[in-house]
């Protein structure tokens, strides 16, 4: 803009200029939120139980289970700084390879997921042996039939249980989430196996009717 600086002048130069300013405050949007994202604190793995479920969940059901994991915070996880539930919209042409990543960067703790992405997880060697934590009574799973937990190492051909079938937990559906045809298991490298076995011990005692 010219010397002197006139009304006509700034309207001219706002006639035609008035995009470049638009531009600067997205510029500036978006980097105040880049810094905020990068900066922020994120509570440690060892802090936290994600639990990753597989379908569909609408926004009052998730306020729901919200409100349930707020509970069991206080009562199971006094000492975690999350418990949080992450539904998984698992696509059939990219959901194993989503799944796969998850795994290999320890993302989540609990998965629930349908028998078919289950065992791709499962088989690559990914998911907690549990049958030593059923052995010493941890986990109770009288009644409930295992084989659709068990699954073959690809690696070692050794065949192991590290899920545990959900289609008994029918108290699930009151919060929107459907047991029948699923598979609750725990991610071997998830950081926070102590708590997170807390949490599906919980389900198998409280969510069977």
């Amino acid at each position: 803009m010219k010397l002197p600086i006139t009304k006509r002048r700034v309207r001219n130069h706002l006639t035609y200029a008035w995009w470049q300013y638009v531009l600067l405050v997205c510029l500036a949007v978006f980097g105040w939120n880049l810094i905020y994202t990068t900066t922020r604190y994120r509570s440690p793995e060892h802090l936290k139980v994600e639990w990753y479920g597989e379908g569909y969940v609408a926004t009052e059901q998730q306020e729901q289970i919200d409100a349930l994991l707020a509970g069991l915070h206080g009562e199971l996880f006094p000492d975690m700084e999350e418990v949080t539930f992450t539904p998984v919209a698992y696509d059939d042409t990219y959901g194993n390879m989503q799944l796969i990543v998850w795994a290999s960067a320890g993302q989540g703790d609990l998965y629930t997921l349908s028998e078919e992405a289950y065992k791709n997880l499962a088989s690559s060697g990914a998911m907690l042996d549990l049958q030593p934590y059923i052995d010493d009574g941890t986990l109770n799973v009288e009644g409930i039939d295992l084989k659709k937990g068990y699954v073959t190492d690809s690696e070692t051909g050794k065949r192991y249980l590290t899920g545990i079938p959900m289609d008994s937990l029918t108290g699930l559906e009151s919060y929107g989430l459907a047991p029948q045809g699923k598979v609750m298991s725990i991610l071997a490298s998830g950081g926070n196996t102590e708590n997170t076995m807390k949490l599906m011990k919980w389900l198998l005692e409280n969510m069977r009717e």
